[in-house]
This record gives C-alpha cells, structure tokens and sequence, in this order.
C-alpha cells in the first residue's frame, strides 16, 4: 500500500476520467520498474499517456533505448495550433499528441516496448479497448498497462453506500483476466496495488474525486452540487485520504487460438482401409 499526499496534485484536463497527473506518473515509474525485468528484442520503446513523463526519465530508467512518447487527449489535434507554434518558438520539445481513436493509426508492429497508464480508462469502455492493444506493439514486443480497478473509494462506499452506484466503469481484475484470455494474449500478468491518498482540504479532495468519476462529470451543477455536499460532510466528519486500487497488466501479443472443431471427413475408402489393417478383422 503507497501513500500520497495530493496536495501539489495537479489535475489533467483532458482524459475522461481525468486522472492527476502525479497519479499518471506514478503509475508509469512503477511501469518502468516492472519493464526493466523483461527482456525484448528491439530498441523501440513507446509511452502512450495522458500525461509523459521527462523523456530524460525514461531514458534513464532505460538506457540504449530509443524512446517515443505520445500525449493521449480527447481534445482535437492540431499540429498547426497555437500551443504548438508557441513551443516551437520557445525551442521546446512538443511531445505529439494523439487522441485515443488516432492510435488506430500507429505504424504497425514497431515498438517492442510499450507504457500505457491509464489509456484504458480514456476508453468509454476500457474492456472492448483491450482488443486495440495488439496494434500498439510489435509481434515479439510486450506491452505494459495501468488502470484504475473495482474497489476503490472504500472510504466513500463504506460512509454512504449510494458512492457506489458512480462506480460501476471500473473493473476487477477476474474480469480483465477472463477478457484478455477471450482475447488469446500470450503470457498475461496482472496485479493490484492500492493506492491512498490523503487530503487537507475539501476543495482538493472534491476536486480529485469529482475526476476521477465520469458519472459526476455527466451531472447537471444541482446534481454534482449535491454529491459535493455529501463529501463535505465526510470532510466535516473527520474523512483525510481516500484509496484507488490499481490495476497493473503485462501482456504478449496474442497467440492463434486453436480450432475447436471436433467433426473429421472420413471417405468411405479410407475407412475401409483402416477397418482392414484392424488385427481383429484379419483372417488367419
């Protein structure tokens, strides 16, 4: 279990959910450390994030590497757009941006490396956008995922159990193994860190919280205002931190699944030559 102290956090506006950024980080580092276990041919290693770390992290973190990042938002890309220009005035490195439809457009089969924390919950439906994932990575490459899981926000279940009706996009970790062996990804590893967070201030916490869960995000003011409310008086009645489960992946490129068909052609001829070769059936 891992504390933070979320304070400093700075909120990402551009995933749905939009997940803080030290968050995001976090997740990657902890990627990062699993990937320096694996052994893969290639040198093409690719961040797909809502928020990239420094490159300089990740060169460092792995050396002879060459690295990619990619900006994963919901926003439309502009090459040409202000902020782009801007950074190309000041000298700065624009990572490229890409919304989670155009990853559909990667060059197929080059990464032999791929960190992807939290693209999954940028999906509407994070299930169904585990079958995009061989797309991101090379056939003899592997490619590691984060994404929030069921069981988080204990604290707010267990207060008021009507939290638990804003819950229901994220999964647990059965079902994400049962739909990634559907899947035929080859060699699958996943496991659960949980997360805890703490708070000094309602505002922070609300505004953490009120990210974090798309079905806020979809409410009129009157409704969200109301959900506000109800955590402000957990805040009043003594609630500091709050906890995700997250859900780390490691998986291979799929392998070809096996027919199941169990009926066989069997012409009259060659049944009647193996019916003659049966010692049983031979004359003395």
């Amino acid at each position: 279990m891992r504390r933070m102290n979320t304070s400093y956090v700075k909120t990402s506006t551009l995933c749905t959910p939009q997940i803080p950024d030290a968050i995001v980080h976090y997740a990657a580092r902890e990627l990062m450390l699993r990937a320096q276990t694996i052994k893969v041919a290639g040198e093409h290693v690719l961040e797909i994030s809502p928020a990239p770390l420094a490159a300089t992290d990740l060169k460092q973190s792995l050396p002879r590497k060459r690295v990619q990042q990619i900006k994963l938002t919901d926003a439309p890309v502009n090459a040409n757009g202000l902020a782009q220009r801007f950074k190309k005035l000041m000298g700065a490195v624009a990572v490229p941006e890409q919304s989670l439809a155009d990853l559909s457009s990667l060059k197929p089969h080059v990464a032999s490396l791929v960190l992807a924390p939290f693209v999954l919950d940028a999906a509407d439906d994070s299930m169904a956008c585990l079958a995009e994932l061989p797309h991101w990575f090379s056939d003899e490459g592997v490619l590691l995922f984060a994404t929030l899981s069921s069981g988080g926000l204990p604290e707010l279940v267990n207060a008021q159990t009507e939290w638990l009706d804003l819950l229901g996009h994220w999964h647990n970790i059965m079902d994400v193994g049962a739909r990634l062996q559907a899947l035929s990804f080859g060699l699958p590893v996943l496991d659960v860190e949980t997360l805890v967070l703490n708070y000094h201030d309602a505002d922070t916490l609300w505004g953490d919280v009120y990210h974090l869960l798309p079905a806020l995000q979809r409410m009129n003011d009157t409704s969200a205002a109301q959900w506000r409310a109800r955590l402000g008086d957990l805040f009043d009645s003594g609630l500091r931190q709050i906890s995700l489960e997250i859900l780390y992946g490691q998986v291979w490129q799929p392998t070809a699944k096996k027919s199941a068909k169990t009926e066989h052609v069997v012409t009259l001829e060659s049944l009647t030559s193996q019916l003659t070769e049966r010692s049983y059936l031979k004359k003395p």
